[in-house]
């Protein structure tokens, strides 16, 4: 017809599928079901939105809170309960060495077994909780509460693993172990030998080489891990969804205290932090394995899924062909891309809250473990031997040095500036020093003693000590000063000190707080070691002068021809290492750091080459405190 305008209606591809996937970037409404979770229904691994591909399906009830028996009736805690009854019976037959593992230990000792063994073994032994730290009932205790922990763990994530949660649970278990075990040896390796021990904020406890018993830095792994599910239900992108019981947010919350409790020990903070950073590792793992759709995450619609989609929603895309004709194919990964970068940051965001509260919670208890204060004058002078004359007793050992150098003054001074001015103070009688040397033609004691003459409070506290000789023989040296000031002078302790080791700032008065604490906590110890090489040894006076006999006789005691070093000697005999100081075995007290610091490095008289001027200098961890039969206070 004239004037009649004719419409022509467009024909659709004859492929509506590679029309839309060509043509279009994203459809005018949601589909159906795009993504579904892996799971049955009602179980945390499935989906209970309305826009589920069966959104009619039945959702029944969560099942009731689980007993105690089923949870440690598991697969995984219950392998870990009938290791830890057989590993603990065993250590109680004494089969394996009287300390826990430490990197020490299996680094240069090779106790590879112990390693592996110690995570299943309670500390029942003396030995053992000696090294572990602890009693017999805290032990237990941590013990019991540490099986509850896994057993929860295993609990909740075999549900969020679903499909195959028990072998998911159990293979990163295993894998957790022995790279928490590996990480753990290598910081003991790159924070105590290799770096020389001076780096003490390294260190979080009072042993250097710190012990491990039980499962405690799996947990703190596990912990993270779980952080990623915080309640019972599981998200397709590794987060949790809105609490669905009490029940839920109590168990979290008492996996927290549970694994807490392990910083009861002072032996625990470096193996946690190992377990920590496993734990993030394999947390971050986790996020990805689940957003690819493996381990109970999401996964991609089926082609079949799809097809019916693009079937029921073509002729709406028709309708809206101007809008998508902007999309090109560029862009079809780009929502992906964003997806992906959402769950990480979501994934982090749980992690990382949860690692920074245990840190900081395991250093704010490190420092109520080694928080101490002073004690006063009065209190160590009323508490240790008021009857004797003398608490304490100095021998500066001295002796000529290469090139005539020499550091008595700087040395004399540090003690001097730290002893009572004043009558008053209850240990202005009670301390003294004595410069004992065994050289005749010795022009720097000479010097040192001239120089200190006119000094009142030098004349008061000093005195001077010198045995013709000419003979450079420490081990002669060292029996003469012990014997002669041993028996002339009525003391509680003697102090073996050398004159190229001045005090450190603040190191006195920690001596101090050692020698009393040693006198608290260990009623019978033979005596205590603040320095190191032949210097800080203080000795009960009676244990010194049994050491002196020590020194006579060792070189019969060992190999003929290779006499043990007298500084030795005199350390093996406070370790109760010698048929001569047996009674003094696991009494020796430490102080945590070295309160001394080496001048002398390049001249040394029991060194040829010297000493590195870095080495044991203020602060570094007392190199005894990775011993399990020394109390470090």
């Amino acid at each position: 017809m004239l004037g009649t305008t004719t419409t022509t209606v467009p024909t659709p591809p004859q492929s509506p599928t590679a029309f839309q996937l060509k043509t279009f970037s994203a459809p005018p409404t949601p589909p159906i079901s795009t993504i579904v979770a892996v799971g049955t229904p009602g179980t945390p691994g499935s989906s209970q939105n309305s826009n589920s591909y069966f959104p009619n399906q039945y959702a029944p009830p969560s099942p009731p809170p689980p007993t105690f028996f089923s949870l440690i009736s598991q697969p995984v805690t219950r392998t870990v309960l009938v290791l830890t009854v057989i590993m603990t019976m065993v250590s109680l037959g004494g089969k394996f060495p009287d300390h826990c593992t430490s990197p020490s230990k299996v680094l240069f000792a090779e106790q590879y077994f112990s390693l592996l063994a110690s995570p299943f073994i309670v500390p029942l032994t003396p030995a053992l909780l000696a090294s572990a730290k602890t009693g017999l009932v805290s032990s237990v205790i941590l013990a019991v509460s540490n099986l509850l922990s896994l057993a929860l763990f295993e609990d909740h994530l075999t549900v969020i693993f679903n499909g195959d949660g028990t072998r998911i649970f159990r293979n990163m278990v295993l894998m957790m172990m022995g790279l928490i075990m590996g990480l753990r040896q290598l910081l003991g390796f790159t924070f105590s030998r290799a770096t020389g021990w001076h780096i003490p904020v390294l260190f979080f406890s009072d042993s250097m080489f710190e012990c491990n018993l039980g499962l405690a830095p799996y947990l703190f792994a596990l912990l993270v891990v779980q952080a990623l599910f915080p309640y019972s239900s599981s998200s397709i992108y590794g987060v949790g969804e809105k609490p669905s019981s009490l029940w839920n947010i109590r168990r979290t919350h008492v996996q927290i205290v549970l694994c807490l409790l392990n910083v009861v020990p002072k032996t625990i903070v470096w193996w946690a932090g190992s377990g920590l950073i496993v734990g993030f590792l394999a947390a971050m793992t986790i996020s990805y394995q689940r957003k690819m759709g493996r381990w109970g995450g999401k996964v991609k619609t089926s082609t079949f899924e799809k097809q019916i989609w693009e079937s029921e929603v073509f002729e709406a895309m028709l309708e809206e062909d101007e809008a998508f004709s902007d999309s090109t194919t560029t862009n079809d990964y780009l929502p992906y891309t964003k997806e992906s970068r959402h769950g990480f940051v979501k994934a982090l965001a749980y992690v990382l809250p949860t690692i920074l509260f245990v840190v900081l919670f395991l250093l704010g208890c490190n420092q109520l473990h080694t928080i101490r204060p002073n004690v006063s004058s009065m209190t160590l002078n009323d508490s240790i031997e008021p009857q004797t004359p003398y608490l304490l007793t100095l021998v500066l050992m001295t002796a000529p040095r290469k090139n005539g150098i020499n550091y008595i003054r700087e040395t004399l001074d540090s003690y001097l500036r730290n002893f009572p001015d004043e009558n008053v103070d209850p240990l202005y009688n009670r301390i003294q020093i004595v410069v004992y040397t065994h050289f005749s033609d010795y022009p720097g004691y000479d010097q040192a003693r001239a120089y200190y003459e006119p000094n009142a409070k030098a004349r008061k506290h000093v005195k001077w000590f010198r045995d013709p000789g000419s003979e450079k023989n420490q081990r002669k040296h060292l029996i003469s000063a012990i014997r002669k000031v041993g028996a002339s002078e009525d003391s509680v302790y003697l102090g073996i000190m050398e004159d190229d080791f001045p005090f450190c700032e603040g190191g006195w008065q920690e001596m101090l707080n050692t020698i009393y604490a040693a006198h608290q906590t260990v009623p019978d110890h033979c005596g205590v070691f603040v320095g190191t090489g032949g210097s800080g040894l203080i000795f009960k006076r009676s244990v010194a002068l049994t050491a002196s006999f020590l020194l006579e006789q060792d070189s019969l005691m060992y190999k003929p021809g290779k006499p043990t070093p007298p500084d030795i000697s005199l350390q093996n005999c406070l370790l109760g290492e010698h048929e001569y100081c047996s009674s003094c075995a696991g009494t020796l007290v430490t102080s945590r750091t070295l309160l001394q610091r080496h001048l002398g490095h390049n001249t040394s008289t029991s060194s040829e080459f010297g000493y590195d001027p870095n080495e044991f200098q203020c602060g570094w961890r007392h190199p005894f405190n990775g011993l399990p039969t020394v109390h470090t206070i």
